[in-house]
């Protein structure tokens, strides 16, 4: 079975949306670390140089929400010290470091999908639903990188001619200001050079076409069954309570027994499955240039 990049687009969104949706909405500490380390894992594979260096990122922002989340939430029952006479929980702390684990976990995954899922891709997926959503997001998603690089080319320009000063906050608010005006115009002037292009070249004037055509296959049907039963596994624990926490007022951990393990397993192995299917697959291309 071939990597995520090489599937059906529709196969990989339904592979991220069920991995994403059990930790999004589960609240869960053990759901939310083994999505958390698997993409770190996942994305290890996507990424290379400096994009790897930036994985230790994701753990920091879990550990800067239980420092923070307990300094503005005061609710819980067990208190562990005051700090300026406000109450410090241990059910704040901890709830802090899962909901920072989830952003984290989450962030980590949306890289991911966009390593995987191009534009082209999305178009694909969202095309026929609504075609104009589906422009409006591609556009948007390109103009990002773009919008970007043209600010770091403004802000040379105008700092090779003296425009743009450092020596102060005042003067750095300053050039971002001059910037920011230069780059709303840039933005408006390339947005209708791009309405003008589009009308040129006769856009909405007959039916939309792909320059690549996506062919569903029987590898798409077998990731996707995988991918939803796996899910329904770990949504059918977290609605029957075995895999639910209570946080507040005080920290209720579910009981250990069957019905979590199987759930926790069957989310590790979702979580899993796009990092082992791009080790087979490089594993699979390197074996094949071996033989050249």
């Amino acid at each position: 079975m071939m990597s995520l990049r090489h599937r059906h687009p529709g196969c990989a969104c339904v592979v991220f949306a069920c991995v994403l949706l059990p930790v999004i909405f589960g609240v869960n500490p053990v759901t939310a670390g083994i999505g958390l380390v698997s993409g770190m894992g996942l994305l290890f594979l996507l990424e290379e140089g400096r994009g790897r260096r930036r994985l230790g990122w994701y753990p920091a922002v879990a550990l800067a929400s239980g420092v923070l989340n307990p300094l503005f939430n005061h609710n819980g029952r067990t208190v562990l010290f005051f700090l300026n006479r406000n109450p410090v929980t241990r059910e704040a702390v901890l709830y802090g470091l899962v909901m920072g684990m989830l952003i984290a976990a989450a962030l980590v995954w949306a890289r991911c999908f966009s390593h995987v899922m191009d534009t082209e891709k999305l178009q694909a997926v969202t095309g026929r639903l609504s075609p104009k959503v589906s422009l409006i997001l591609s556009m948007s998603l390109r103009y990002l990188p773009l919008f970007r690089r043209q600010a770091a080319q403004v802000r040379e320009a105008q700092a090779g001619l003296g425009l743009i000063r450092e020596e102060n906050g005042l003067d750095r608010l300053r050039g971002g200001l001059r910037v920011m005006d230069g780059m709303v115009t840039w933005a408006l002037e390339n947005g209708i050079t791009t309405a003008d292009s589009m009308t040129a070249r006769g856009y909405g004037s007959g039916s939309r076409t792909r320059y690549r055509v996506y062919v569903w296959e029987r590898g798409d049907t077998a990731l996707t069954a995988l991918s939803l039963g796996l899910m329904l596994i770990v949504a059918a624990a977290r609605v029957t309570g075995q895999i639910g926490y209570t946080w507040y007022p005080e920290l209720r951990v579910p009981a250990a027994g069957f019905g979590s393990a199987a759930a926790y397993g069957a989310f590790g192995l979702l979580c899993l499955t796009p990092a082992a299917l791009e080790i087979k697959d490089r594993w699979k291309w390197k074996v094949l240039r071996s033989r050249i």
